[in-house]
This record gives structure tokens, C-alpha cells and sequence, in this order.
């Protein structure tokens, strides 16, 4: 039964594989690499830190940290660009709107014309 299950669960990942394209490919690659490294990163730099708040001073695992100081800035860059695309999200909306108006009047306009012509 296992055995079917992970030959089924290995031609999933095949097909999966095959659809990707070869940029999608490429970034799995990278991606699983980044991973290795994090963790080679992270066993490497298991020493403790102080970190100083303005009003408190803790002991973090230094690895810890840096990781959270990538995700804290990881999280802000995100925020940013959430926000600017939110804003052309609303300009194509109110683009569109206007290309649809316009259409629609060229669209009443060729009738007017071809309505004069009959």
C-alpha cells in the first residue's frame, strides 16, 4: 500500500515537473538552495546576541534574529508594494471604465453614420 502511494505521489511530482517552464524550474532550484543555506547559516551562527530596545535589553540565538530582521523587512517591502499596487489596481480600473465609455460612444456614433447612410 506504501509502496503505491509513493510511486502515485512520485508521478504527481513528475507531471508537476514536466509542466513547469524552465524560469519556473530555475527559481525551484534557487529556492531549495536558499533553504540549504539558511540552515547551514543557522546552525553555524548559534550563538547568542543582546539585543537592545529602547527599554529592554534580550538574549536571542543570533540566527534568530537575523531572521527576523529579514522578515520584518521582508514584510515592509511587501506592505509598500501592496499598497502601490492597490493604486494600479484603481487606475486600470478607472481606465477601463473610460475606454468602455468611449467605446460605447464610438459604437453610437457608427450607428448614427450608418443609419444617416440608409
Amino acid at each position: 500500500m506504501r509502496f503505491c502511494f509513493t510511486l502515485h505521489k512520485r508521478l504527481t511530482m513528475e507531471k508537476y515537473w514536466n509542466v513547469l517552464s524552465i524560469q519556473d524550474k530555475i527559481k525551484f532550484i534557487l529556492s531549495i538552495l536558499a533553504g540549504i543555506l539558511v540552515v547551514i547559516f543557522a546552525t553555524l551562527n548559534w550563538k547568542e546576541a543582546e539585543i537592545n530596545f529602547i527599554f529592554k535589553i534580550i538574549k536571542v540565538k543570533l540566527s534568530v534574529a537575523i531572521m527576523i530582521s529579514v522578515l520584518a523587512g521582508y514584510l515592509v517591502s511587501f506592505l509598500f508594494s501592496y499598497r502601490k499596487q492597490l493604486k494600479n489596481n484603481e487606475e486600470i480600473e478607472s481606465l477601463t471604465k473610460k475606454i468602455e465609455k468611449l467605446e460605447r460612444k464610438i459604437e453610437k456614433q457608427s450607428d448614427d453614420v450608418f443609419a444617416e447612410a440608409e
